[in-house]
């Protein structure tokens, strides 16, 4: 009876360590029920930290690293996309105008002298206010109209159209731009709707394409068609040279220019990142009365920005070969005061309506 006593005492600390709910509260127990749960816990907060932590280098995966945000970095980062931002931004290329979604006011009176016309002086101003609660999508526009802007004339016969109205962006990428606008010229009065696009792309890193393509239809029954094609190399880290093609149809010059083809090569030339010089041999073709080249111009074109960001100014001596004066030198120059109010700088570069910084390089 002794026997089975002692032996039912000695028995007992293996049956009470055997059981779950005392065993948890032995010291040496607790560390061993723990070593056996511990690899379940770890992989749940491991799990939880990964979806907390910001990934790094290594846990993104090959495909991410070249996605689309990198192939567009790599894009804008091409030394002749650069070059030819900066030269449309700082030399105010119509097409900077055009597809820039900020708010914007410009003021620009300009002084004409030609050998056989005389002299002329010209007020032009626009406006572009981008609308609020639109995510940038529409902006109003007023004053000058941009397609004469493209017209190519530096001599000031081009007309003056006045225009109001609203622009729809419907895509804005470094390849394509498209958008719609719509709204009255005054020139004429008649109102108009139409598209615009734009497609640019690399050719290598020294040289680029860029085409342009705008319809209007306006309510008088004419149209107003332009194509643009621009070839853009880079030569060195100063000099840029632009080859343009630029045909339009404009219904209400029809019967006496027929359609009127533009063919510009451009020198541009960065002096400092506040100054520049482009050197412009332009000729252009006349469809009526019949085919013939209406003028030859040479060009020198001097812009320098002063110490206000938004103050240009221009000098533009220049000389002519025209029809109606029988190919005879018709010399000339231009002076031009350029004010340019609001824009955002911080915005991507290829959306800004200034040049960049003097670190910029190409």
């Amino acid at each position: 009876m002794y026997a089975m006593l002692l032996a039912s005492l000695l028995v007992s600390p293996v049956a009470l360590s055997d059981s779950p709910s005392e065993a948890s509260a032995l010291p040496g127990n607790q560390s061993r029920e723990e070593s056996k749960t511990e690899p379940i816990s770890t992989d749940s907060f491991e799990s939880e930290d990964k979806h907390s932590e910001k990934p790094t280098d290594e846990d993104v995966p090959a495909e991410a690293s070249e996605s689309g945000l990198d192939r567009t970095k790599a894009s804008v980062d091409s030394k002749v996309l650069r070059a030819s931002q900066w030269v449309d931004g700082f030399f105010d290329d119509p097409n900077n105008l055009a597809e820039s979604t900020s708010t914007q006011f410009r003021i620009r009176p300009e002084f004409y002298y030609r050998q056989e016309q005389g002299s002329k002086f010209k007020f032009r101003a626009s406006v572009k206010i981008r609308l609020p609660n639109t995510g940038g999508k529409v902006s109003f526009i007023a004053g000058t109209d941009e397609n004469i802007e493209d017209s190519g004339d530096s001599d000031g016969d081009d007309d003056d159209d006045s225009v109001v109205g609203l622009q729809f962006f419907l895509k804005d990428s470094i390849k394509w731009n498209m958008s719609l606008t719509a709204g009255v010229k005054f020139n004429e009065f008649a109102g108009f709707v139409g598209p615009r696009f734009r497609y640019r792309t690399a050719m290598g890193e020294n040289s680029s394409m860029r085409f342009t393509q705008t319809f209007r239809w306006q309510t008088n029954n004419y149209w107003d068609i332009g194509s643009r094609l621009d070839l853009n190399f880079v030569l060195s880290d100063r000099f840029f040279f632009r080859q343009t093609v630029y045909g339009r149809w404009r219904g209400e010059e029809s019967d006496e220019k027929g359609y009127r083809t533009r063919l510009s090569s451009v020198l541009s030339q960065k002096l400092t990142y506040t100054t520049g010089l482009q050197y412009d041999f332009s000729t252009i073709f006349h469809t009526k009365p019949d085919n013939h080249v209406d003028k030859y111009t040479l060009a020198l074109r001097f812009r320098q920005r002063t110490s206000r960001e938004w103050l240009y100014y221009e000098i533009v001596p220049q000389v002519s070969f025209e029809d109606q004066f029988d190919y005879d030198a018709n010399l000339g120059i231009r002076l031009r005061v350029e004010m340019f109010f609001g824009g955002n700088k911080t915005s991507d570069f290829w959306k800004r309506t200034a040049e960049d910084d003097e670190d910029f390089r190409w």
